[in-house]
C-alpha cells in the first residue's frame, strides 16, 4: 500500500505595507516676527559682555581630585607575575603646572611588585592635570589609594 505524498503548504504572499493616511493637517499659525529675509540688519555686531570672570572655567577641588585619580588609573598597569589584589597608599606632591614631582609608599598592599607598581605609578602619569586657583601653595601634596585587582 502506498500513500500518498504529503501536501506542501503554499507560500504566503508577502503582505503589502501602504504608509498610514494622515488627516489633513492645518496650517502652522503665523508669528508675527518677519521672515529671516526681512529683518533688517543691525547697525553693529552682538557680542558677549566682558565680565571679571577668569578665562578658564572653575574647578572644584572636589572634581579636580576626581579627574586626578582617573588619569591616574589610565596609567595604572597590573604588574607581570603578581598573583594578588591588593591596594597600596601612595603620597606625591605636584607643581602648579600638573607635574609630578615625587612620590613615596605610606601604606603597603602586602605585595612588593604592587607596592612598586604603586610608587612608579605618578611619575609615568605626569603630567597631572593642574590644580585650580582655589587649591593653595606652590606645590601640592596628595595621597591617593591605588587598587590593584584582576
Amino acid at each position: 500500500v502506498r500513500k500518498p505524498p504529503p501536501v506542501k503548504p503554499q507560500p504566503k504572499k508577502p503582505v503589502e505595507r501602504k504608509p498610514p493616511v494622515h488627516a489633513e493637517r492645518p496650517p502652522a499659525p503665523k508669528t508675527s516676527a518677519p521672515p529671516s529675509v526681512q529683518a533688517p540688519r543691525a547697525a553693529r555686531v552682538a557680542a558677549p559682555a566682558p565680565s571679571a570672570a577668569p578665562a578658564a572655567p572653575s574647578v572644584s577641588p572636589a572634581s579636580w581630585r576626581g579627574a586626578m585619580v582617573a588619569h591616574l588609573n589610565r596609567y595604572k598597569r597590573f604588574p607581570p607575575g603578581a598573583a594578588t589584589t591588593g591596594t597600596a597608599m601612595v603620597a606625591f606632591t605636584i607643581s602648579r603646572a600638573g607635574a609630578v614631582l615625587g612620590s613615596r609608599l605610606v601604606a603597603s598592599s602586602g605585595n612588593p611588585q604592587l607596592d612598586a607598581e604603586a610608587v612608579a605609578l605618578p611619575r609615568r602619569a605626569s603630567p597631572m592635570p593642574a590644580p585650580p586657583a582655589s587649591v593653595p601653595g606652590s606645590t601640592i601634596a596628595l595621597t591617593v589609594p591605588v587598587r590593584f585587582s584582576r
